[in-house]
């Protein structure tokens, strides 16, 4: 039986090892082929398909890298390089949308408004928007409203009832399985632990994540009356009207322009390029024209020696965790890491100033205060200022905090000043659900403190309680130095507290408000800069490391899948990565996943 079992596992191995070496084949087949430039013809129209997830910096799949020709995937980063291409290109005589459910943060959406709205005013050059047969929600219609004319079939959805976060609680769980969870924090508002505590929101989060969701419907409400002409009071009654998801209701009311077939759209595209056959309309592809070089289009390419950096740190502020798997991913915050870039940044003589862009919901406290330093001797040598993506929250704010200047968007996610130690009790579990008893042989009355089997003491709960208040107390110093206040004057703002971009500048957390370009213009005045080339950092990895990189992910997603999508969203978290980790770190970490429908 053990030779049959063993024969089978080596087949299987073979068969993998097999399957593997084919792809890599074809992947380095694939990279070492290089297609020409594109070819544009005059009065061609530029597609942009604006589906999937829309971020500030695209994360490249390797498989499409390597084998969809190498066009470039949608993202903030591509669309202010197209958009920028396109506005000067002669032969591009204007875009066509094709928007539906569209995922993304609101920070990513309302600069892909911006950039749109800016093409149209500067160009001259038409946008046209329209639907497929999916329809769109609210995120699609905000990017729809920068075009002229909104068309859709008749019969797609609509989606324009409001917005919605919807929050998971585990409470009931853990007491039926016998788990009792033990949590340290400071501050009322920190309700990352909040998910095993209850089994219902918390006032206070309730209050702090309003104020989120104002800040998004305030947003979008005024882009629409924008392109509607219908009052901000007009469309919200329009709000609670139209939740039946009826395209031919949404026409009624305004927001729709046309109801049409796509037939019909193709031949309104055609019209507004002034061409009289359908059949002559040419397009093309948002990923195909991205290839295009900006010289080829007509801009000038910048050759300053000065160089501005903007370095990325995206993900969870993790300290760095050994892995037995042969393939490391990058999808944290690391100490080690940021500083290599750092440090290479800091000895190069051409760059001028840093924009550390941070799109993170916080992490480790510990690996958090490693970073806040480094940004601060960082800053003594050059200039640093921090641009907050869709979220910088808690750790993310701390390591903000260690930089000259803070910029956000008016709905990035930040605050959440606090921390937070979670442990749990299975003893139950063990004990009485699963008939497992254990017992300890130590040297010490706490050596077992980690061992998650047993209840802690009352001395053990106020000594941790007391770790934890320290770390809070370490926080407000940290941002009451950045921020030029007192300590009372920050906790008044921090006790876990979330704010959107536009609340926190009022409340003095940020230093402006705008665009990463209006960071980038604030960091070269301060440089002393006129011209510069801007460089981004880390550089992105070639498609086959990306691949093998990816690998680790792949597994971990495949042995969760069959799980509910709540309990996914948990073990997803990085925390959940080592249970010991759990533990032993205390955690300056909003929850990772903040999702507004």
């Amino acid at each position: 039986m053990r030779f049959l079992s063993t024969f089978f596992a080596s087949l299987l191995a073979f068969f993998v090892a097999i399957g593997l070496l084919f792809i890599l084949t074809i992947a380095i087949v694939a990279s070492s082929s290089s297609d020409p430039e594109p070819y544009i013809q005059e009065n061609t129209v530029l597609k942009i398909d604006l589906s999937g997830t829309l971020s500030m910096r695209a994360d490249q799949d390797p498989f499409e890298a390597l084998f969809n020709e190498g066009d470039i995937p949608l993202s903030i980063e591509s669309l202010t390089d197209v958009l920028e291409k396109a506005a000067i290109d002669e032969r591009i005589s204007g875009i066509w949308l094709e928007t539906e459910f569209i995922g993304g943060s609101w920070v990513a959406l309302e600069e892909a408004h911006r950039l749109l709205t800016q093409f149209k005013e500067e160009s001259g050059k038409f946008v046209l928007a329209s639907t497929t047969d999916l329809g769109f929600d609210e995120k699609g219609y905000y990017l729809a409203s920068t075009a002229e004319t909104i068309y859709a079939p008749s019969q797609a959805y609509f989606e324009f009832n409001g917005f919605v976060m919807q929050l998971s609680y585990y409470q009931e769980l853990l007491d039926k399985i016998g788990v009792e969870p033990e949590i340290f924090r400071v501050g009322k508002y920190k309700s990352a632990v909040e998910q095993w505590l209850t089994d219902e929101i918390s006032p206070a989060d309730r209050e702090q994540r309003e104020a989120l969701l104002a800040q998004v419907k305030s947003e979008f409400l005024s882009k629409v009356s924008l392109k509607t002409g219908l009052s901000v009071a007009e469309l919200d009654d329009l709000m609670d009207e139209l939740y039946t998801g009826s395209m031919v209701d949404g026409h009624a009311a305004g927001l729709i322009d046309d109801l049409a077939f796509p037939n019909d759209i193709r031949k309104a595209v055609a019209e507004a390029a002034g061409i009289e056959e359908v059949d002559d309309l040419e397009l093309v592809d948002f990923g195909r024209y991205a290839k295009v070089s900006r010289r080829e289009a007509g801009l000038q390419e910048n050759s300053s020696d000065n160089e501005l950096a903007v370095v990325y740190a995206s993900g969870a502020i993790m300290p760095s965790i050994p892995s037995d798997f042969p393939f490391e991913t990058d999808d944290a915050i690391t100490f080690e890491a940021l500083n290599k870039t750092l440090d290479e940044l800091e000895d190069d003589d051409d760059v001028k100033g840093v924009i550390l862009f941070v799109e993170s919901p916080g992490g480790s406290a510990s690996t958090s205060e490693l970073i806040w330093n480094r940004l601060k001797t960082f800053s003594e040598a050059k200039p640093i200022y921090t641009y907050m993506g869709s979220v910088a929250a808690s750790g993310g704010y701390y390591i903000a905090a260690g930089t000259q200047k803070i910029y956000a968007s008016p709905n990035t996610i930040t605050g959440s000043i606090g921390i937070f130690r979670t442990m749990f009790n299975a003893e139950e579990l063990m004990n009485d659900r699963l008939g497992i008893t254990l017992s300890e042989v130590q040297t010490d009355p706490h050596a077992d403190i980690l061992t998650m089997t047993r209840p802690l003491t009352g001395a053990e709960r106020r000594a941790l309680q007391n770790a934890t208040n320290q770390g809070y107390e370490r926080f407000l110093e940290v941002v009451a130095e950045s921020r030029n206040m007192t300590r009372d004057e920050v906790h008044a703002l921090a006790q876990g507290r979330v704010w959107p971009g536009s609340m926190a500048q009022e409340a003095g957390l940020v230093d402006g408000l705008g665009t990463l370009d209006d960071a980038l213009a604030a960091l070269a005045d301060e440089a002393g800069l006129e011209d510069y080339v801007i460089e981004r950092y880390p550089a992105p990895k070639d498609p086959i490391e990306e691949l093998l990189g990816t690998s680790s992910q792949m597994m971990a997603q495949w042995s969760i899948q069959w799980l509910p999508e709540p309990l996914q969203e948990v073990l997803n978290q990085p925390m959940m990565e080592d249970p010991k980790a759990i533990s032993r770190q205390t955690w300056a970490l909003w929850p990772v996943k903040i999702d507004i429908q």
